[in-house]
């Protein structure tokens, strides 16, 4: 199958080669140092446990495991285990993707609403039509709509500064 392992002892770097996963034993791993480096690298966490109670699931989420694997270990309960790991730890890179752009859009929504309130003001025009020029030169030039928003405001300012 070509599956390659590393066992670690305590807090060291990561293998050189990425593994697909980690297999943590949650009654005798505490090494904080290494799990904090696995789960920055993106590599789902699979905890192995001799019995499946509450204290173990919770354990296993306080260490960034995606995945729980109960003892005694089964070839078609690794390989699912395995694959749920790997989909959900996908899953989370994917709501961690959205939600950093949802935090930029958000973050740029001053500046746009600047940008709409200062055409607003020098076209005298409504909110409507500002918004329909911002988002039409928005597509035109195939830009975010904060970008446009950022060109404007600073055409509009270099305007401001050349008139005086």
């Amino acid at each position: 199958m070509g599956i390659r392992w590393h066992h670690l002892t305590g807090d060291e770097a990561l293998p050189p080669l990425t593994p697909c996963a980690v297999l943590v034993e949650l009654e005798a791993f505490a090494s904080p140092l290494t799990l904090s480096q696995i789960n920055l690298a993106g590599i789902p966490v699979i905890a192995l446990t001799s019995h499946e109670g509450l204290y173990q699931v919770q354990r296993a989420l306080e260490l960034g495991a995606t995945a729980l694997l109960t003892k005694p270990i089964t070839q078609r309960a690794i390989y699912t285990t395995l694959m749920m790991a790997v989909g959900l730890r996908q899953q989370l890179h994917d709501i961690q993707q959205q939600q950093m752009l949802l935090r930029q859009r958000l973050a740029a929504m001053p500046q746009i609403t600047q940008a709409l309130a200062a055409q607003m003001q020098a076209e005298s025009i409504d909110e409507q039509q500002a918004w329909v020029r911002l988002r039409s030169e928005s597509m035109c030039t195939n830009q975010s709509v904060a970008q446009v928003a950022q060109k404007w405001l600073l055409r509009m300012s270099s305007g401001k500064r050349g008139a005086q």
